[in-house]
C-alpha cells in the first residue's frame, strides 16, 4: 500500500522516530502511532482549506505543521527525548497537528456571519452568530468606513473590511473552537492505554493563544499508567516555541504570493516578512534567523518579530523552572531553551550590479523628552485655562457614571448615578474634589490607561467590546487620554480613591493612588472605599482659578462648565450646596456679555424657536433677526432715510439703509462732519446690527468657542455661514457627535461636523418655516436664496 503524505512526512520526524523504535519492544504503541497517522491526515485536509476563509495570511497548511514538528525535534535534546514518556511525545505530536484547527470554521457558519443563509439555515448558528456580531460592533472606525463606502456603492471595498473583520475574529477565537472540535471529533479518542488524555490535549492546544502563566496552572504531572508521566505544561511549551519559531519563507511560497491580490497592508507586512527569511539555524544558546531584505521596513518587521520569539523564549524559561512534583522527577523537562534571536545575519540584500546594500538601516525612531511633552501638552497651546482641569474631572466622572448605567441595565442592577464637585478649605490649603459613583478603576485600568498618557479606555478595543453588548449605548466625553495632565496646571499632589464593579454584585479590591507631580512615581496602595466609583482629591497651589471666587461664582462656574448635564450634579463649598440639574439648561438666556448688537433696532424683527430635535440629539432655543417694515413685510434690505440737504450753497446727501450680510445685518449710515477749519464733508459708517453667536455644547459639556467666525475659533475651519442673523444655545446629544480638538477649544472639519451642520441648518430653516406663515416663509425663502453664497445652506433651503 502507498503511503501517504503524512506518513513519510512523519516517518522523517525525530519525535516519530523516537516512538517507532520503541513500538519494537512495546506493541500496545502501535495503537498511539495508529492514533497519530489518524490524527495528522484529520488536521492536514482542515488545515488545507484554512487559506479559503483567510486568503491574505500566511500559510498554516501542512508545512506548517511539519515545520513545526521538524523544530520541535532540534529543540527538545536528544537525552531528553530519550527521556520522555510515550505519552509526553505522543502529546508533543498531537498538538503540533490540533492547535490551529480551529482557524477553519465551517463554510456555513461563515456565511452565517456574513448574513447569506436563510432565516432557517441560519437559525442553527445563532448563539455563535450573536458572539460574532457583538465582536463585530466593537470595531467602530472599520463600521463607519463600511457604511461610508456602501453609501458610495464601493461594495468590494465595503466586503474587504467585512473579511478582515471575521478574519480578526477566526483567529482571535480559533484557540477555543479548536477546543471544541477537539471535544467533538476526537471525544474518548485521545487515549494511551486506558487513560483518556482528550480535556488534556484540547487544554493543551486552547493554552497556546493565551497568556504563559496559564501553563503554570496545568496540572504539572498527569498518570497515564504504572510509572508512566505526561507533563502537559512541557508539551505546551513545546508547542507555543515552534508556532512562532516557524518563521522563514516556506510559510509564504513566492508563487502562491505572486497570484494573490494582497490589499491589507498588515497581512502584506506578514507574508512579505516571511519571504524575506531565507534560512534560519538552531543552537543551544541561540536562534539564528539570515534574512536580505528589499526594503528597511521589511526589515524593521522582521526586527520587531524577533522581539516577540525573544519574549516567548523568556516566558517559556520561566515555565519551564518553575514546574514542580511531588510525584515524580521533573528535571528532565526543564531543558535548555535558546535565550534570544541572533539577528546578525538579517540585513539589506545587495545590489548586484554595485554590490552595496540596496539601503542602510539604523533602528532609529522618534523619541519623546517625557518633560517636555507634557509641558507642551499642559501649556496654552493645549490648554489655554488652568480651570480646564475640573472640566477634565467632571467629564472623566460622567463618563465613568454612563459606562457603569449601560452596564447596569445589561446586569439588571438598580443604579443611580451621583458626581458631587467639592471646593474645600482646611487649613488654609484649598482641595478641588470630585467623586462619582461610576465603573470606577481597578490595577489593570491604572496600568494600561489611567497613567499611559495618550492611550483611552474609552477608544479602545477592550471599552467597544464591553459596550458591543449593551443595547444602552453612549459616546464618552474623554478620548484622548490626557485630561489628567490638566489636574498638573493647578495642583503639584492628588490623592485618587477607585474601586471597580466588575459584574452584577461584584467588585475589584478597592486601591489608593497617590502622585506627587507628573513627573513622579504612583505610590498605589490597597484602599478602604465600599462603594464603586472613583474620588480624586487635588490639593490646590496657593494661587489657583478659584481662589478668588465667592462660593456662588464657584458654583457658577460649576454649572457654565456642564450647562447640561446628564443627571444632578451636587456642588459643595465648605458651608454651602448646591445643584446642577439638567432643568436649568432651559432657564439659560441667548445673551452675551457686552454684546448690545441685537439691542433694539428699528426695522429689524426677532424670531424665536427652539431647536429640540431628539432624533438627531439636539436640544436647544434660537433667536433669528430679520428685515421688515413698520407693517410687518418681510424685506430684503431697506433704505431708512434718504435726504438732500444743502449747506452753505453745497448739496449733501443724508442716508441710513440696512441689509442682510454673511451672519448679520448691516446698517450703513452716510453723514456728516465738521473739521477744524469749518469743512463739511460726507463720510460713511458701517455698523454690524444683531451679529450672530452660539453657545455650543457637546455631550452637556461646554465648548469654549463659536460656531460663528470670530476671534475664540480663530483659524477653525468648522463654521456657520447663514444670509441672516442667528444666536442660539444648543447641546449635542449622545445620538450625535462632533469631534474636538484636544484641549476641546475647537471643533474638527471633517464628516461629522459636514453631517452636523447640514443636519443644524435643517432644523434652523424647519423651525423658521413653522414659526412663520406660508406666505412670510416664501417670502423669506426667496430673498435667502438670492443672497446667500453658502451651498450647504441652498442645498437644504430648497428642500424645505
Amino acid at each position: 500500500m502507498n503511503e501517504t503524505i503524512v506518513e513519510l512526512k512523519l516517518n522523517k520526524n525525530v519525535l516519530y522516530k523516537e516512538l517507532l523504535q520503541r513500538s519494537a519492544d512495546d506493541s500496545s504503541i502501535c495503537a498511539v502511532l495508529s492514533l497519530i497517522q489518524d490524527v495528522g491526515e484529520y488536521s492536514v485536509a482542515i488545515a488545507k482549506s484554512i487559506i479559503i476563509n483567510m486568503p491574505e495570511y500566511t500559510l498554516h497548511d501542512e508545512n506548517h505543521i511539519f515545520n513545526m514538528l521538524y523544530l520541535a525535534g532540534r529543540m527538545i535534546p536528544k537525552e531528553t527525548l530519550q527521556k520522555l514518556s510515550t505519552p509526553d511525545i505522543m502529546m508533543i505530536i498531537l498538538a503540533i497537528f490540533l492547535h490551529d484547527i480551529g482557524m477553519s470554521p465551517p463554510g456555513e457558519l461563515i456565511r452565517a456571519w456574513k448574513n447569506q443563509l436563510s432565516e432557517i439555515e441560519a437559525s442553527q448558528y445563532a448563539q455563535e452568530t450573536a458572539q460574532f456580531l457583538q465582536y463585530r460592533n466593537s470595531f467602530v472606525r472599520e463600521l463607519q468606513e463600511i457604511e461610508k463606502f456602501q453609501k458610495e456603492q464601493q461594495y468590494s471595498k465595503a466586503q474587504l473590511l467585512e473579511d478582515q473583520i471575521i478574519t480578526h475574529y477566526i483567529r482571535k477565537t480559533h484557540s477555543d473552537r479548536a477546543r471544541k472540535m477537539i471535544a467533538k471529533d476526537w471525544e474518548g479518542k485521545i487515549r494511551y492505554n486506558d487513560t483518556d488524555l482528550t480535556a488534556t490535549l484540547a487544554e493543551i492546544c486552547f493554552s497556546h493563544n493565551e497568556d504563559h502563566m496559564r501553563l503554570l496552572s496545568m496540572e504539572t504531572i498527569k498518570m497515564c499508567a504504572e510509572d508512566t508521566f505526561l507533563c502537559p505544561p512541557f508539551a505546551a511549551v513545546i508547542l507555543r516555541l515552534t508556532d512562532i519559531m516557524d518563521f522563514d519563507s516556506k510559510r509564504t511560497p513566492a508563487i502562491l504570493f505572486s497570484h494573490l491580490t494582497i490589499k491589507n497592508p498588515v497581512s502584506l507586512a506578514e507574508w512579505v516578512k516571511h519571504l524575506s527569511v531565507s534560512s534560519w539555524s538552531f543552537q543551544k544558546d541561540t536562534v539564528t534567523f539570515s534574512a536580505q531584505c528589499a526594503h528597511p521596513a521589511i526589515e524593521a518587521s522582521i526586527r520587531n518579530f524577533c522581539d516577540q520569539i525573544d519574549n516567548e523564549l523568556r516566558n517559556c524559561t520561566f515555565v519551564l523552572a518553575n514546574l514542580t512534583s511531588e510525584i515524580c522527577d521533573v528535571e528532565c523537562y526543564k531543558i535548555k531553551l535558546p535565550a534570544y534571536v541572533n539577528r546578525k545575519k538579517i540585513g539589506a540584500a545587495v545590489d548586484i550590479a554595485t554590490g552595496a546594500p540596496v539601503y542602510s538601516y539604523r533602528d532609529t525612531k522618534f523619541t519623546l523628552s517625557k518633560r517636555q511633552v507634557v509641558d507642551l501638552l499642559m501649556g496654552t497651546r493645549l490648554y489655554s485655562k488652568p480651570e480646564v482641569a475640573l472640566r477634565e474631572l467632571i467629564q472623566n466622572s460622567l463618563d465613568a457614571c454612563q459606562l457603569r448605567k449601560s452596564l447596569s441595565a445589561v446586569w439588571g442592577d438598580n443604579y443611580m448615578p451621583r458626581i458631587s464637585v467639592s471646593l474645600k478649605t482646611v487649613k488654609e490649603t484649598d482641595y478641588l474634589i470630585v467623586e462619582d459613583n461610576g465603573i470606577g478603576m481597578n490595577q489593570h485600568i491604572i496600568d494600561h490607561y489611567y497613567t499611559n498618557i495618550g492611550q483611552s479606555y474609552y477608544t479602545s478595543a477592550e471599552f467597544h467590546e464591553l459596550m458591543a453588548g449593551s443595547a444602552n449605548q453612549f459616546k464618552p466625553i474623554s478620548r484622548f487620554g490626557i485630561g489628567i495632565l490638566a489636574c498638573f496646571m493647578v495642583c503639584d499632589n492628588m490623592e485618587v480613591e477607585s474601586k471597580r464593579i466588575s459584574g452584577p454584585y461584584q467588585t475589584d479590591e478597592a486601591i489608593n493612588i497617590y502622585i506627587e507631580g507628573y513627573d513622579s512615581l504612583l505610590v498605589i496602595k490597597k484602599g478602604t472605599r465600599c462603594e464603586p466609583g472613583t474620588k480624586t482629591i487635588l490639593e490646590l497651589r496657593p494661587v489657583h482659578p478659584w481662589q478668588r471666587m465667592t462660593k456662588d461664582e464657584f458654583v457658577t462656574c460649576v454649572k457654565k462648565l456642564i450647562p447640561l448635564p446628564p443627571f444632578d450634579i451636587e456642588i459643595r463649598t465648605n458651608d454651602t450646596k448646591d445643584i446642577c440639574s439638567p432643568d436649568l439648561f432651559e432657564e439659560l438666556d441667548l445673551t452675551i456679555e457686552n454684546d448690545h448688537s441685537w439691542d433694539s433696532e428699528d426695522n429689524v424683527s426677532i424670531l424665536e424657536f427652539d431647536l429640540n430635535d431628539p432624533a438627531k440629539g439636539f436640544r436647544g432655543k434660537a433667536a433669528m433677526a430679520f428685515i421688515s417694515n413698520h407693517s410687518g413685510d418681510i424685506l430684503e434690505s431697506l433704505d431708512k432715510c434718504r435726504k438732500d440737504v444743502t449747506i452753505d450753497g453745497e448739496a449733501f446727501l443724508l442716508s441710513s439703509s440696512i441689509s442682510y450680510a454673511t451672519n448679520c445685518i448691516h446698517k450703513s449710515t452716510t453723514g456728516l462732519e465738521v473739521d477744524e477749519d469749518g469743512g463739511i464733508y460726507p463720510t460713511e459708517s458701517f455698523l454690524e446690527v444683531c451679529k450672530s453667536f452660539s453657545r455650543l455644547s457637546v455631550h452637556g459639556i461646554d465648548v469654549p468657542c463659536s460656531l460663528f467666525r470670530n476671534y475664540t475659533n480663530y483659524g477653525q475651519k468648522a463654521v456657520l455661514e447663514f444670509p441672516f442673523p442667528l444666536r442660539f444655545r444648543l447641546d449635542v446629544g449622545s445620538v450625535n457627535d462632533l469631534n474636538l480638538n484636544s484641549a476641546r477649544t475647537q471643533i474638527i472639519y471633517d464628516e461629522l461636523w459636514i453631517t452636523f451642520e447640514r443636519q443644524l441648518t435643517e432644523t434652523i430653516l424647519t423651525k423658521i418655516k413653522s414659526t412663520l406663515s406660508q406666505v412670510e416663509w416664501d417670502t423669506m425663502k426667496n430673498i435667502f436664496s438670492k443672497i446667500s453664497k453658502n451651498h450647504v445652506f441652498l442645498d437644504v433651503l430648497k428642500s424645505i
